[in-house]
């Protein structure tokens, strides 16, 4: 039964669920920052790249948008019959609304991007078609749906070709000859890793006969294991970063606090199993995604 509210506190509702905007504006600001850092051309400074990087931000969170809109599409039938509580499902908003609201945003998108290096357009392009093939699950669904793993990491790199988009943005003469923007790469693949696992980290109470989280896969011991040695390997690469972009004790110092504060919380959701501690792990997820991106940002101020 569809909820007679106006459009406005629907949407605001729908937001808070499935596309968490004041959690997305500081993760998505982090790695912009960090991909200017390592891209910038030389004898320039962050502070000459302030319109790309406003450009740059809104059209990541609108981006991102378009892959939530997508995702309630190809999942509908999906989450029908075993996520019965999200908004599509218990007529809060409808795929219509949804679709009208995409379409704005990416209308907004090309706009802005437009006047900006002939480069980066074109990555944008590359990366918006994949969303096409993806929201249409690489068009095997009834085999991709099957490999949980391998579906999960397809759809992952969605986010991953707007690096390109990123460093051509702010250079558009960008190589990976430099072995700077090869590992930032990396890290970026891992940081979304962190935030992918996190919130599919789950209590035996949460979980569902659909089995679409890692932990209902690898069972809670072995997924908070993958998700710690993903949480060591961005930890490695923000320290080769660090160090190649000119070391600061400070800076180390900080990131290993939160490091720690990461695999603390890691114990507690492994010994406590329950909803708060899962909800524990995500925060702190995001919060050593956010510092990682934005301690690599130090460097070059």
């Amino acid at each position: 039964m569809k909820d007679k509210r106006n459009f406005f506190k629907r949407f605001c509702e729908f937001q808070k669920e499935r596309f968490q905007i004041e959690i997305l504006i500081f993760t998505t600001t982090a790695v912009v920052l960090s991909s200017v850092a390592v891209s910038l051309p030389e004898g320039k400074f962050i502070f000459n790249f302030l319109t790309e990087i406003f450009v740059s931000i809104v059209t990541l969170l609108l981006f991102m948008f378009h892959i939530r809109v997508l995702d309630e599409y190809k999942d509908y039938d999906f989450d029908s019959k075993y996520h019965k509580e999200r908004p599509i499902q218990r007529g809060l908003i409808t795929l219509k609304e949804l679709l009208i609201i995409d379409i704005i945003g990416l209308l907004i998108i090309f706009s802005l991007n437009i006047f900006f290096p002939q480069r980066a357009f074109i990555f944008l392009l590359i990366a918006f078609g994949y969303t096409l093939i993806a929201g249409k699950e690489f068009f095997m669904k009834n085999w991709i749906r099957k490999r949980f793993f391998l579906y999960n990491f397809l759809n992952l790199l969605q986010l991953l070709f707007l690096q390109f988009y990123l460093y051509s943005l702010i250079n558009p003469n960008f190589s990976f000859k430099n072995l700077i923007l090869i590992f930032h790469f990396i890290f970026v693949l891992f940081n979304v890793g962190i935030i992918e696992f996190a919130r599919k980290l789950k209590a035996k109470s949460e979980e569902t006969d659909a089995k679409d989280t890692y932990s209902s896969r690898l069972g809670i011991k072995n997924a908070a294991l993958v998700y710690t040695l993903i949480c060591f390997t961005v930890y490695g690469l923000f320290i080769y970063m660090l160090l190649s972009l000119g070391f600061s004790l400070i800076i180390f110092v900080i990131s290993l606090t939160f490091l720690n504060l990461v695999i603390l919380s890691t114990l507690v959701y492994i010994s406590n199993k329950n909803k708060k501690s899962s909800f524990l792990l995500q925060i702190f997820a995001a919060l050593f995604y956010i510092s990682m991106h934005l301690l690599l940002v130090f460097t070059k101020i």
